[in-house]
């Protein structure tokens, strides 16, 4: 027994024509439909809809796509897709040899400190630095049993903010010192232009705070000059 020819869209008799029943199955209510092109039939699955209307697998396919997406891993510098390794090829490239240094802000989340940050310098109390200068500083601090912190931020304004190098809350009597190591040359202009903003703002941070500021460079770390000039750092002051 033949079997009974139905549309797949709302199960009434496929359209016959002289003889023949379409080969898409539709009434001639839906066939008349397709041939003006007001509905048509999905590549993938076979259904039928209306002519700007999703495939209901194609949905099914993008949502699969995006929790596959959410699931895999992203390189953790650069945020680029990585193809499931913590690192895409252009970051591995760039710091495969290197020690890079990365501060977790929330889950998932990170943040590259620093393109140059590229040492393993570890001090005598723990402190991470980025120089061998700034660690015979931070050495020497903690040798002499004076509080300090590497890099803690201070506020300019609402929207900007100074990361000095060594933060000492209270010596010899003053009160919030700030120490910045100047540590690369001219010929470093993205350095330059960080130490030229520094140079600008502090003065104003000084007058306005009363703090204390230390400028040092290589020449006085080698000669422990360095120790001196933070001993007679002065309140409202910056001592150069």
């Amino acid at each position: 027994m033949e079997k009974e020819l139905k549309c797949p869209i709302c199960g009434e008799p496929t359209n016959v024509y002289m003889g023949k029943a379409r080969k898409d199955g539709l009434c001639r209510k839906h066939g008349m439909q397709a041939n003006k092109g007001e509905i048509v039939q999905c590549p993938d699955c076979g259904k039928w809809n209306e002519k700007e209307v999703i495939c209901d697998c194609k949905k099914i396919k993008e949502e699969n796509k995006e929790v596959k997406q959410d699931n895999e891993l992203t390189c953790i510098i650069c945020g680029k897709p990585s193809n499931g390794q913590h690192f895409c090829f252009n970051c591995w490239k760039q710091f495969n040899n290197k020690v890079v240094y990365i501060q977790v802000k929330k889950c998932k989340e990170f943040t590259k400190l620093d393109a140059e940050y590229e040492s393993e310098l570890t001090c005598d109390d723990g402190h991470l630095v980025k120089s061998p200068y700034e660690k015979i500083i931070d050495n020497w601090l903690y040798s002499e049993g004076i509080k300090h912190a590497y890099e803690k931020k201070i506020d300019v304004d609402e929207t900007h903010e100074l990361t000095p190098d060594f933060f000492i809350p209270e010596y010899n009597g003053i009160k919030n010192i700030y120490v910045e190591f100047w540590g690369y040359g001219e010929d470093n202009i993205k350095y330059q232009r960080i130490k030229d903003y520094k140079m600008k703002t502090y003065p104003e941070l000084v007058k306005r705070e009363n703090i204390a500021v230390v400028y040092l460079n290589k020449k006085e770390v080698d000669t422990d000059k360095y120790k001196t000039k933070i001993k007679y750092a002065k309140q409202g002051d910056i001592k150069d």
